[in-house]
């Protein structure tokens, strides 16, 4: 049964927003189906003209990999817009094009969600998942701030590890302008979180890569080996450039003091880590027997 478009008219209770309907009624139609078919459509019109106009169209979202906030322009790479485009394996609501291949493609999600067997087909032919989910008619009035925060993108802007496949996290130092715990005086004390990468999620200067130190130490941070009694280990330390005491690797609480108080705090990105590598390894170690 065809579905017409039945534009914005005014009534005495107000102005009716745009919908569209069966031109005759058929036991098929749903509430469901009927938000479902005019939200893609309209959506598809809105991407069909900012791509003619050359229209940026902002999205953002809370990355499900590296849990940061990603933000850009949905049309960066995007030449043409098809809806129920048929890929054999499936036929995605919207399919965002870049030249001749499959992009992105969106999915409107009122009752139905991507089969895991779809979702696994994107991710393996490198296809970025674009969710919005819909509660009521009235997300037809939010369509811009639906496609702006959709519920799911399945991209990260982090790199893939080389060895796994999966997205990153980004390593990051935090350097502390704090006292020192000893003589009081100011000192600034350095932290690296690496994830399950590392011994902890914030380790010492011990465990630095030569990047880390080499950033740490043109901040004005002291770095110094010194031996450690408890641990009967040299290693490397943040440095009082005053009384010469250095803050100990194991000495955590002094970590945790640092980086939970109001001192002033900087932040570096140094690089990346894979935490599914190193929970690989984990589950390894602790399944290899003795």
């Amino acid at each position: 049964t065809e579905i017409i478009l039945q534009k914005s008219v005014k009534t005495g209770k107000g102005t009716k927003r745009p919908h569209f309907a069966h031109r005759a009624l058929t036991p098929n139609c749903t509430p469901e189906t009927a938000l479902h078919y005019s939200f893609k459509t309209l959506l598809a019109e809105k991407i069909q003209q900012h791509i003619i106009s050359d229209k940026t169209l902002p999205i953002s979202w809370s990355c499900q990999y590296c849990y940061e906030e990603h933000s850009g322009n949905l049309l960066k790479k995007i030449n043409s817009v098809r809806v129920e485009h048929n890929m054999t394996v499936c036929q995605p609501d919207i399919a965002l094009f870049n030249e001749d291949k499959v992009f992105a493609v969106v999915e409107v999600v009122v009752t139905h969600k991507p089969e895991e067997s779809v979702k696994e087909y994107y991710d393996k032919e490198n296809i970025i998942l674009i969710q919005i989910n819909l509660k009521s008619d009235q997300d037809l009035d939010e369509l811009e701030s639906k496609i702006a925060k959709p519920d799911i993108v399945a991209t990260c802007y982090n790199p893939k590890c080389k060895a796994c496949g999966h997205f990153q996290h980004k390593t990051t130092m935090t350097i502390v302008d704090g006292p020192c715990w000893k003589c009081h005086a100011k000192m600034k004390t350095v932290f690296v979180e690496a994830g399950n990468e590392r011994s902890g999620s914030h380790v010492g200067p011990s465990e630095f890569k030569k990047l880390e130190i080499d950033i740490a130490i043109e901040s004005g941070v002291i770095l110094k080996n010194r031996y450690d009694r408890y641990s009967k280990r040299n290693y490397l330390s943040n440095i009082c450039g005053k009384c010469n005491t250095f803050a100990e690797d194991y000495r955590y609480c002094f970590i945790s003091m640092c980086l939970e108080s109001s001192y002033r705090k900087q932040d570096f990105d140094v690089g990346y880590h894979c935490d599914n590598c190193a929970f690989l390894a984990y589950e390894k170690s602790v399944s290899t027997p003795y």
